[in-house]
């Protein structure tokens, strides 16, 4: 299954894209990663909605890239010495 990285001014966002429908504004993710760089801090959620001009980049991943992706990021904000 293919997930989607999106951009936002909040952070970066991981999820499986729901059920599209061109009319309207928003896309519905399922099981979301959101990584909130700002304040080094990593969000799941079953499901997400996110108005779609609210997004600034997207890109598809494969399933094996979002988890690596996802990894590097709990890696970054949770290693201790």
């Amino acid at each position: 299954m293919n997930k989607l990285l999106l951009v936002t001014a909040a952070g970066y966002i991981v999820g499986v894209r729901g059920i599209d429908n061109e009319k309207r504004q928003s896309i519905l993710l399922r099981d979301v990663y959101i990584n909130n760089s700002s304040q080094r801090l990593i969000d799941h959620f079953e499901s997400l909605e996110i108005a779609k001009e609210q997004i600034i980049g997207h890109r598809k991943l494969t399933t094996e890239d979002a988890q690596n992706l996802i990894s590097r990021w709990e890696a970054s904000y949770f290693t201790t010495s």
